[in-house]
């Protein structure tokens, strides 16, 4: 039986709608996708008699199904030097019935390869892009795809789903005649929770571009191939009782959704010691994104935190000040990985109107967790200015919450400390010289002063010593593993420790069989777990 709601009131849909909302427009979705893909996966449940425990995993893993999404952004920004949100929704379009794959048309390849494929770049370093792409896309959308599925199950695990969950998110790019993109499997030896994710994706997409009836002809289409022919049929007579399209076309579907969450679910309700935990995932999923400012949110909230008490702050400001300086970013998913990646002046207005939006979509996604709506008002002023200059709201600095003015010091610094590979790298002297000009404007006087104390203050740290690194890394790995986490090839690692590429290989397959992962983005998530970013 599930907790007391009296006992443990923090309920577990609410916390899976905030991540789904986040994936969704993650990966360039409406918002309610996820809810939506959620409510045709809950009655095809139904149809199919799914005993309570696997209506329960199918219930989160549809929640759950895009929490990898941020897991290859920075290389597909990388690969088609384009805003890869709005490149990889466009490359869908091209071939719905088979995203993913090149369309059959040349010609319908050739114009999507003219309009987002290295614009801007000079026509030799285009050519040779587009070339590459013809050449590599299948191989390395198939590893983007593994990432985000290994980065999907981490997720779920860090959350306490159940193994079923975990599994179901490792297989949802399977496909039921053996022909997916990952791993071969085929029939009913892909999991059943993700054979019925499949089609809720092909559903809920189509019906958004076409209506019923192009919901129902793609999954007829699709029937015995990409799709479990049982999954197919019980939707279609799930289709067949109009309360299901109203539940599924009267928006916001999202409330209907979260009351279809089983009663018995014994992950109904989880005690409030775990937030910290879970926030810690959001963030994470948020750092993602880009992958060279992976644990920012981490180190933000511990500076953060340490303004917050040299400011003498009473403890549930202090409290608020670190949950919201861990969440001020899970809005950042918003923007394109190839926009945060360029410098700010040349940044073109849509762009920067992207990047202005990103606190508003952080207060969005944070809203609808009632456990985070005390942090949401301070996460959403975050980038405002004392001298009112600030974004979204343009706040003067007499009205910006003084948690958010002291996180905009924190989010300040540690931009600067760890800055992008195309800005320059400061010592923390110049860095404390760049904020403390920037005082008065930009920042606040009293919380800056706060940090410059507490940095002036601070300890030295001890080097750690060989054996207090994590799974037997050693002092070696480690250096590799930061490196990568800071978005550098193979070759730019190399370069970097004055070794051969080879080399490097050979540290990564130690560090990859030591942690227990297969891919680049869930060796990045554990070094992020692990403080090893830091």
């Amino acid at each position: 039986m599930p907790p007391a709601p009296e006992q443990k009131a923090i309920r577990m849909a609410d916390l899976l709608g905030a991540f789904s909302f986040a994936s969704s427009l993650g990966r360039g979705a409406p918002p309610e996708h996820g809810a939506r893909c959620c409510h045709i996966g809950m009655h095809i449940g139904r149809e199919l008699a799914l005993s309570s425990g696997e209506q329960t995993n199918l219930y989160y893993a549809e929640l759950l199904k895009d929490s990898g999404c941020t897991a290859w952004t920075s290389k597909l920004a990388a690969f088609w030097l384009t805003d890869e949100i709005a490149a990889r929704r466009a490359y869908v379009a091209l071939n719905p019935k088979h995203p993913w794959k090149n369309p059959s048309n040349p010609l319908k390849l050739l114009s999507w390869l003219m309009k987002y494929v290295g614009v801007g770049a000079p026509l030799a370093t285009r050519a040779g892009m587009v070339m590459e792409h013809v050449r590599r896309s299948p191989e390395f959308l198939r590893e983007g795809f593994e990432n985000a599925c290994h980065v999907a199950s981490r997720i779920a695990q860090r959350l306490d789903m159940p193994q079923p969950v975990q599994d179901a998110l490792m297989h949802t790019f399977e496909q039921w005649d053996g022909n997916g993109l990952l791993y071969g499997t085929k029939g009913e030896a892909i999991p059943l929770i993700s054979r019925i994710v499949g089609v809720t994706c092909f559903v809920e997409g189509f019906h958004r571009m076409g209506g019923r009836e192009a919901a129902k002809q793609v999954v007829i289409e699709r029937r015995g191939e990409a799709l479990d022919p049982t999954v197919v049929d019980a939707f279609l007579s799930a289709s067949q009782d109009e309360r299901f399209w109203e539940g599924l076309e009267q928006e916001p579907v999202w409330d209907r959704v979260r009351s279809m969450e089983p009663e018995g679910s014994p992950h109904r309700y989880f005690v409030e010691d775990k937030l910290w935990n879970i926030a810690l995932a959001l963030a994470d999923f948020a750092d993602l994104h880009l992958s060279s400012t992976a644990a920012h949110s981490r180190r933000v909230a511990e500076t953060a935190d340490r303004i917050a008490r040299r400011m003498a702050a009473p403890q549930p400001e202090v409290e608020a000040v670190r949950y919201a300086a861990l969440l001020h970013d899970v809005g950042i998913v918003t923007v394109s990985s190839f926009v945060l990646s360029k410098p700010e002046d040349q940044l073109t207005d849509a762009e920067r109107e992207q990047m202005h939006l990103h606190p508003y979509h952080s207060e969005r996604i944070l809203s609808r967790v009632p456990a985070f709506k005390f942090v949401a008002p301070l996460v959403a002023a975050h980038h405002e200015r004392m001298d009112g200059q600030g974004y979204y709201r343009r706040l003067p600095g007499t009205q910006i919450p003084l948690g958010a003015r002291i996180i905009a010091v924190a989010d300040r610094f540690d931009e600067l400390v760890y800055p992008l590979p195309n800005r320059a790298v400061l010592d923390v002297e110049q860095v404390v010289g760049v904020m403390r000009h920037e005082v008065g404007r930009r920042l606040c006087p009293d919380a800056f002063q706060a940090f410059a104390e507490e940095l002036e203050g601070a300890a030295p740290v001890p080097k750690a010593r060989r054996s207090e690194w994590p799974a037997g890394l050693t002092d070696r790995e480690v250096e590799v593993l930061r490196l990568v986490g800071r978005a550098l090839s193979r070759r730019e690692v190399a370069d970097a420790l004055f070794v051969s590429e080879s080399t490097v290989r050979h540290h990564l397959e130690h560090i990859y069989s030591k942690i227990g992962v297969s891919t680049r983005a869930a060796a990045i998530l554990y070094a992020m777990e692990h403080g090893l970013l830091n």
